[in-house]
């Protein structure tokens, strides 16, 4: 649960909504999302501009285990903050790649 309110914090309502469309979670406890070796690209800052776009490349370690998955993937993934009341808010997260890693 500590995800989710990290999420609360910096995600506009509509995009919290939409990964967390409910207060139960499907999955329950069987399933993890472990973000490892992330690299950020950060869009040029002039320190003025009220949104920003920011590059992640990581791995990710995908375990269901209700579903007997166990996956490692590499991801690279846009992610769009825009400035409200003095604090970055994400807006959009949008998937550029994902691949199954061998």
């Amino acid at each position: 649960m500590r995800n989710k309110k990290i999420a609360k914090a910096i995600m506009d309502k509509k995009l919290y909504e939409q990964f967390y469309p409910s207060e139960k979670f499907v999955y329950g406890d069987s399933y993890t999302s472990t973000p490892n070796d992330v690299q950020l690209y950060v869009q040029q800052y002039g320190g003025g501009q009220e949104e920003v776009e920011v590059i992640a490349e990581f791995t990710n370690h995908l375990v269901i285990k209700d579903e007997n998955v166990d996956d490692q993937m590499h991801d690279i993934i846009k992610v769009s903050l825009r400035k409200e009341d003095n604090k970055w808010v994400v807006y959009s997260i949008e998937e550029l790649k994902t691949e199954m890693m061998k």
